[in-house]
């Protein structure tokens, strides 16, 4: 006589769910700490693109020869329509030649 065997033992399952759990645990883990990654590399390019647009603005409309809230300018010696933009934020800094008014 053969005896068959239908299905799984309740024992089989129970491990066959906890190690689903635990893969599922570590893998949501790694999720959460991905998408911090992703907001905080988000944070940063933003912050980078908003320093770039400072500087660019500077360039495309001639400033005054005076520092601002967001921008230092130091003239340069001999040159009274030249000047150093200094743009900086947190992470970036940005320096540049610009010619000002």
């Amino acid at each position: 006589m053969t005896c068959s065997r239908q299905g799984f033992t309740l024992p089989e399952v129970c491990v066959a769910l906890t190690v689903f759990l635990v893969g599922t645990t570590a893998l949501l883990g790694g999720w959460n700490f991905f998408n911090r990654e992703v907001a905080g590399e988000r944070k940063r390019l933003e912050e980078f693109y908003d320093v770039l647009s400072s500087m660019e603005s500077l360039v495309a409309n001639r400033p005054d020869c005076a520092d601002s809230l967001s921008v230092r300018l130091t003239r340069v010696p001999g040159n009274p329509h030249l000047a150093w933009a200094v743009v900086e934020r947190e992470h970036y800094s940005l320096k540049r030649l610009v010619r000002c008014r």
